[in-house]
């Protein structure tokens, strides 16, 4: 064997090390990200609980969890500010008592165009089978 032909034979099998190790971290990246992000949304998940955007998400039909992976997590920031900063709690408490909301009834809402644009979303997403019935 010449000399060409032990530098090329080294030079792949460090090339192959190296793949070998970026695909690792590669790996490893992936799962704390996937982890760090599934923290995170449960962290905003347990912040959403306590607020009435919570209940009115309940109260349009829309899943938390659907709305927490759909949504992006700064609109979700967002909507959740817009909530906390509202000075129409009075009539919210009320429609929300009363149970069942309709998304085109939810004027009084600071996220009146988020929520209604999210409905919208979701009920192109759905099944036809599901909207026959």
């Amino acid at each position: 064997m010449n000399l060409l032909n032990i530098v090329s034979v080294a030079a792949m099998l460090l090339l192959g090390l190296l793949l070998v190790i970026f695909m690792v971290l590669l790996s490893v990246a992936i799962v704390f990200n996937t982890r760090t992000g599934m923290k995170y949304r449960q962290g905003l998940a347990k912040q959403l609980d306590r607020l009435r955007l919570g209940k009115m998400l309940t109260a349009l039909g829309i899943d938390t969890d659907s709305y927490l992976s759909i949504e992006r997590a700064t609109d979700i920031r967002k909507q959740m500010e817009r909530c906390t900063a509202c000075t129409n709690t009075g009539e919210c408490d009320s429609r929300l008592a009363e149970g069942a909301v309709d998304a085109d009834s939810i004027d009084y809402c600071n996220n009146e165009a988020s929520l209604q644009k999210f409905a919208e979303r979701l009920k192109d997403q759905e099944p036809v089978e599901l909207r026959q019935s």
